[in-house]
């Protein structure tokens, strides 16, 4: 059992589900935290400082809301479920600093984002399992984005999203273009009620827009264009050739995209998940 004052264990939050007459929905993944060490390791990893504003997504009843709120200036807690929203505000007018927004967060936060300037919160949140992927690029992509993320996600997702040249996916590529991922610490099922049927992993995205190789500013924004549009049709059917998914893709003579790959200095059967983000960068230009 974890501390007096936490949630992060199984009988405050079956106590509270009770209450609140709330039945956990697996299918949009609602699987409550109940582990100590992992809730620790997430607020260490988030490094807050009293100037922080923190953005979170999914507070669930506040389990790491309230860890955040003892260090940050400001959390703001964005809920879609109805259900949670009494205990939230409940728990809003103890901790003063905790602003709790209900709605879909694709939704609300175009009208929440024209307050907050560019690299100036950390998003930190227990990610709900369906809306992982979606999250980190719509964060990292647009503007204003945060400073720092520290997300728990579905153990297979945040080893796709740290992966190395040869195991490459579009969301790879999508994070490792804006920032630099590395996975904190693994969180097994046994972590959260109801157990979910997979694990999970803490996983810390910093650098977000810094561009240390220049990628970024070489592209330009009609580069970055041709970028994702080149990297959706390498990745567009995984067991093919580059060479083959792009001669498709842009319609070109198969011959002529084997010339500018070799020439490049790609092999002839190289796919697209062994390729790194320089490389497509430098695809972009040369297709």
């Amino acid at each position: 059992m974890g501390r007096m004052d936490s949630l992060a264990n199984i009988p405050a939050i079956t106590f509270l589900c009770e209450q609140y007459r709330i039945r956990p929905d697996k299918r949009s993944g609602q699987n409550f935290l109940v582990d100590e060490q992992a809730l620790r390791a997430v607020v260490d990893a988030a490094d807050l400082s009293s100037d922080d504003v923190v953005v979170e997504i999914g507070p669930g009843f506040g389990t790491l809301t309230t860890e955040l709120a003892k260090r940050a200036a400001r959390v703001v807690a964005i809920e879609m479920d109805r259900r949670l929203i009494l205990p939230l505000k409940k728990l809003a007018k103890i901790q003063p600093n905790i602003t709790i927004l209900e709605g879909d967060v694709f939704k609300i936060w175009p009208g929440i984002s024209r307050e907050i300037p560019d690299g100036k919160y950390k998003l930190v949140s227990n990610l709900p399992y369906n809306i992982t992927s979606l999250v980190l690029r719509r964060f990292l992509e647009e503007m204003p984005r945060p400073s720092r993320m520290v997300v728990m996600v579905q153990q297979e997702v945040a080893e796709r999203v740290t992966a190395q040249p040869g195991h490459f996916s579009l969301l790879t590529l999508a994070v490792q273009l804006y920032a630099s991922p590395e996975i904190i610490m693994p969180v097994g099922r046994k972590c959260f009620w109801p157990e979910p049927d997979v694990d999970s992993a803490v996983l810390k995205i910093g650098n977000i827009g810094s561009d240390a190789d220049g990628i970024l500013k070489k592209l330009g924004p009609d580069g970055l264009k041709r970028f994702w549009q080149i990297a959706r049709i390498g990745f567009a059917a995984r067991r093919k050739q580059l060479h083959n998914n792009i001669a498709s893709g842009l319609r070109l003579p198969d011959q002529e995209v084997r010339k500018k790959l070799e020439k490049y200095g790609l092999k002839p059967m190289v796919r697209a998940q062994e390729l790194s983000v320089l490389d497509w960068a430098e695809l972009a230009k040369l297709f």
